[in-house]
């Protein structure tokens, strides 16, 4: 991906592509661990921990509930993270939930909704939502 197309991505387009990387980092931080590469493990927890504290950075104040969620599931999964290094076994979990919130994230960014319609504005009920 070239500098470019990253100036060029919606914040949602950011986010999934920065899940897709966690997830990859995970994912490879257990390959590097069957094989015994404890470097290579090490390198891959670094950098899924620094993607973690930007999808945390990103949050915004006025999410509300959602952003609270994050907040604590990116905490969390910081903490896991910092875990693995001793407690290996700690990668199946942390790596589970990263696929899990990819997959709610992609799927979240996909569903067209259509407008609530305000019950108590006549003006409204004429209207057309697509």
């Amino acid at each position: 991906m070239t500098e470019q197309e990253l100036y060029q991505m919606t914040p949602q387009q950011l986010t999934e592509k920065m899940l897709q990387g966690l997830v990859f980092q995970y994912e490879q931080a257990m390959t590097a661990i069957e094989a015994k590469v404890f470097d290579h493990m090490n390198e891959r927890l670094q950098k899924a921990y620094a993607l973690l504290t930007k999808l945390s950075e990103g949050l915004h104040d006025d999410g509300g509930i959602i952003t609270s969620q994050l907040e604590a599931l990116y905490f969390y999964l910081g903490q896991q993270t910092l875990r693995a290094y001793t407690e290996h076994h700690v990668l199946t979990e942390i790596l589970f939930l990263a696929e899990e919130l990819l997959i709610t994230w992609q799927a979240a960014s996909t569903t067209k909704r259509p407008l609530a319609r305000a019950a108590h504005h006549a003006g409204y009920e004429r209207m057309a939502y697509e």
